[in-house]
């Protein structure tokens, strides 16, 4: 079919799924596969065809088309909700009206590629994938989605994760298969099995819970409701950062309404199946330098990082970002494509990224910023002059300008000031920053992550970090806690660790100290990542060899990631604001194709076992950081993805009896003020109306307010705050409450005194 006929078709099939939206009667199947693929799958198809003319290889033209379709979804709905109340209406984000604007961009999009067609960068691969190749990665992709499902459901309904280990392991066998036969297989090939092992990690986790269970995914969630309630999105009923972040909130507002799925259905399975397609971009960005072996690498060290799937899955507004820099770094890095189309790509891309999450954006301008100031380094310094002009005889001006940083920095401005009004976060930043530059004998204690890098000396212990806490408690309440307090003073609470299963058992009976062995390979991999990534960098300098050959706009922006790492070490209340962890994920857009070389590179002297030990290192890399070995040996913490233990699952996960504890509170405290923790008041923060006290330190307790206990106050005498980027749990002092007040309320893990 020519392409005329296929815009011609899919238009066609756009305008039949805007009339089943419409239908006054809307089954329930047809209604989801009808506003997925007007929100999702045309514009993404519409966007593909454009993006011939940015990248060179299909992968990457679908990656830009799910990435520009995702962009096109949230600006339709922002233009919805902006102009449709100029005529007088108030709820301008219903069906109908997000129904025709994705009709509406489905026509632009098409526009667009028929005012550019006309010649385009050629595609390389095969149109198919050969049947031979894919039937053993699907088998395999599909098996390991299934089990990681099955496994969430089991562990929700208080089963043990042996199933979801399972999965883990068959995740492992796929990336193994997939390097295996790496020469045999295709890039499309490939890229679908990074794709399915990536879904399976990401819904090991999102899936735990029935209830929305994570961190920062409680408020986002929050927000989504308000706005679908509303049927519109305003910044100022809830003048907050992250309602500023149309990822969380237009995004899943015009899916709910166009595929009618729950809410929680959208946060949990639809945004981290988006965000799955990450590393498939670290696939190919890597694949645009080298071979197949050593991009599977790069993207099993982007997936391995325990950010990726701990913690990603509930960063809803950070998943679409990292989605959209994945594609804006596959157009950076693609030499044979046109670079104005690339510039212009990546700009946009970047817009996007300032619409869906604001330290994403904050933490990619000072990349750029940096790599800019590295590449001028670059460039003066005589002998790396000559490397690069051997290596990039063709790259004599740098994709990244400086005008493409001005807008950028002008977009945020923008968003963030003028129409939001949410440049408070930037602002305290900015001010603790400078304090702890201008005033260092005022300079707060850093996140404790800053211990994971081999440059830091700073190494804080849960103690320490509580006494601070207890000391800022004293100030917030203005003096002396209660005598009730010194009787019973908090300590912290030490970790709880997964007794030794058969397996580590014997082992520890052959002498090996199983828990030693686990901390010890956690600290290897924390420091080899670290190790492998300058090995990476240096080697790229000097080395010879024509294998790797990254773009110099490639390594001043990993140089740039770098630069931005070294000053949330050097910086405390950068750490504590951004986080060291999820900084160093976004920088693996850059980083990983680094240390994937670096690996073969360090293990040069196995010559032409190089590649098979490289590859056999990553996979138990892969396996250590996503917790398989700890849990099949037991002596190490337990995760949420394995086990119904562990910090995450105490401070996380939502119970049943905490929702009846809280429908008692609302029944019977009319106008009294309720107190509860941080995280038990997370956890139920989408039942709550108003902002009760967010903490019970014993300082900080109010006469005569409710206290609610959650379950792990309750099952297990613990409370956790966050103070300072870190969590700290420590055990809580019933004693004091049982003084002070009365239990009113009690059930089998909640408790309510008052």
């Amino acid at each position: 079919m020519t392409r005329p006929g296929q815009r011609t078709v899919v238009l066609g099939s756009v305008l039949a799924a805007a009339v089943v939206e419409l239908m006054p009667w809307r089954p329930a199947v047809l209604v989801a596969l009808a506003g997925l693929w007007l929100v999702l799958g045309a514009p993404a198809w519409l966007c593909r065809r454009i993006a011939t003319r940015i990248v060179s290889t299909r992968e990457a033209q679908w990656l830009l088309g799910l990435g520009f379709a995702v962009l096109a979804a949230m600006a339709a709905a922002l233009i919805v909700n902006t102009v449709l109340p100029w005529f007088g209406v108030s709820r301008p984000l219903t069906t109908g009206s997000l129904a025709v604007a994705q009709t509406l961009t489905a026509g632009a999009l098409a526009f667009l590629d028929r005012r550019l067609t006309g010649a385009s960068p050629p595609v390389r691969g095969p149109r198919w994938m050969p049947v031979r190749d894919v039937a053993p990665v699907a088998v395999l992709g599909v098996l390991a989605l299934v089990v990681a499902v099955a496994g969430a459901i089991r562990l929700n309904n208080g089963f043990t994760g042996a199933t979801s280990l399972v999965a883990l392991f068959l995740i492992a066998a796929l990336l193994g298969l997939l390097a295996v036969q790496a020469g045999r297989y295709g890039d499309g090939v490939i890229a679908f099995g990074i794709l399915c092992a990536a879904t399976a990690l990401l819904l090991l986790t999102s899936l735990r819970g029935w209830y929305i269970t994570g961190h920062d995914i409680q408020r986002e969630f929050l927000l989504f409701q308000l706005t679908s309630a509303k049927g519109y999105w305003d910044i100022s009923g809830y003048p907050d950062a992250y309602n500023a972040c149309l990822s969380i909130t237009l995004l899943p507002a015009s899916l709910a309404q166009l595929t009618a799925l729950p809410g929680a259905a959208i946060f949990k399975a639809v945004l981290p199946m988006l965000f799955a397609a990450a590393p498939v971009a670290v696939y190919r960005t890597t694949r645009n330098l080298t071979g197949k072996r050593i991009s599977l690498l790069a993207a099993i060290c982007f997936l391995a990082f325990p950010t990726f799937f701990t913690d990603m899955p509930f960063l809803g507004r950070q998943e679409i970002a990292f989605l959209l820099l994945g594609c804006a770094v596959l157009a950076l890095s693609d030499r044979t494509a046109p670079r104005r189309a690339r510039r212009i790509a990546f700009t946009v891309l970047f817009a996007g990224i300032v619409l869906s999450h604001y330290s994403t954006t904050y933490v990619l301008i000072g990349v750029l910023v940096l790599g800019k100031l590295a590449s001028g380094v670059v460039r003066v310094v005589p002998p790396l002059r000559r490397r690069l002009a051997e290596r990039a005889p063709k790259e004599s001006a740098d994709f990244v300008v400086w005008p493409m940083i001005g807008i950028a920095v002008l977009c945020s401005a923008l968003w963030t000031g003028p129409v939001t009004g949410t440049w408070q976060q930037l602002q305290h930043t900015a001010a603790a920053t400078a304090r702890d530059l201008f005033h260092p004998d005022q300079v707060q204690r850093g996140s404790s992550d800053t211990a994971y890098s081999i440059f830091s000396s700073a190494r804080v212990s849960p103690q320490q970090r509580l006494h601070d806490y207890a000391d800022s408690t004293r100030a917030r309440a203005g003096g002396e806690p209660p005598m009730a307090l010194h009787a019973a003073a908090a300590q912290v609470a030490p970790a709880d660790a997964l007794p030794l299963t058969a397996a580590g058992s014997a082992l520890n009976q052959l002498g090996v100290d199983v828990p030693r062995v686990n901390g010890l390979l956690r600290t290897l991999c924390a420091d080899g990542l670290q190790v492998l990534l300058l090995v990476g960098l240096a080697g790229t300098l000097i080395a010879t060899a024509t294998v790797f050959r990254p773009t110099h706009d490639l390594f001043v922006l990993a140089a740039g990631g770098l630069g931005v790492l070294a000053a949330e070490i050097a910086l405390p209340q950068l750490s504590v604001d951004y986080g060291l962890l999820r900084t160093f994920q976004q920088g693996l857009f850059g980083f990983a194709p680094f240390i994937a070389m670096g690996s073969v590179w360090a293990l040069s002297w196995l010559r032409q076992w190089r590649m098979p030990a490289a590859t056999a290192v990553s996979l138990l890399l892969f396996l250590d950081l996503t917790g398989a070995l700890p849990r099949l040996f037991g002596g190490y913490p337990a995760q949420l993805q394995l086990d119904n233990a562990g910090q995450y699952y105490d401070i996380y996960y939502a119970h049943p009896q905490e929702r009846a504890a809280l429908a008692w509170l609302e029944q019977h405290t009319a106008a009294h003020r309720i107190q509860s923790d941080r995280y038990t008041l997370s956890r139920l923060q989408t039942l709550i109306d108003g902002r009760p006290g967010d903490d019970i330190y014993p300082t900080l307790v109010q006469p005569g307010s409710f206290v609610l206990l959650g379950y792990p106050a309750v099952r297990k005498d613990e409370v956790t705050v966050f103070y300072q980027g870190d969590l700290v749990t420590y055990r809580y002092p019933l004693r004091f409450l049982d003084a002070t007040k009365n239990k009113v309320y009690s059930s089998n893990g909640t408790s309510v005194y008052r």
